[in-house]
């Protein structure tokens, strides 16, 4: 995750397989595939604001995906990764944020979030586990 100012940008990577699955209980829809043409941007976005908390200043940015792609992973297979993107009113001095991303499909699912607060490269990070999902928050 990048702050810069009033803009808020947020690059997310996750395994396709892991993804699918998710994306597929989240939709309702069994047969739901992500291809490299189609990586579902408008589910992913209503799944993410679904199971992603994150405030600047206690107010929640409004994130749109403004770019998707799936690449080869040498581990995985394939990696899915989604650009979303926002403005909050002013630079934060505070951010909250719960990440359950794919808490529903693994319960030993860990995430990691970097944070770079622009400028001065103020960098942070957070870990996140299902088996202890709670929101964490950062001052600056």
């Amino acid at each position: 995750m990048v702050l810069e100012g009033r803009t808020v940008a947020l690059r997310v990577r996750l395994f396709h397989d892991d993804l699918q699955l998710a994306l597929r209980a989240f939709a309702g829809r069994a047969n739901l595939e992500l291809t490299p043409a189609d990586r579902a941007d408008s589910v992913f976005a209503a799944y993410f604001a679904n199971v992603v908390r994150l405030e600047a200043d206690g107010r929640a940015p409004a994130l749109r995906v403004t770019a998707s792609a799936a690449e080869p992973d040498q581990v995985a297979g394939m990696v899915v990764w989604y650009l979303l993107e926002g403005q909050v009113a002013a630079t934060p001095s505070r951010l909250t944020m719960l990440n359950g991303l794919l808490f529903e499909v693994f319960d030993d699912q860990q995430n990691i979030v970097q944070i770079l607060r622009m400028p001065g490269e103020d960098r942070r990070t957070l870990y996140f586990t299902a088996r202890e999902p709670r929101a964490q928050e950062l001052r600056f």
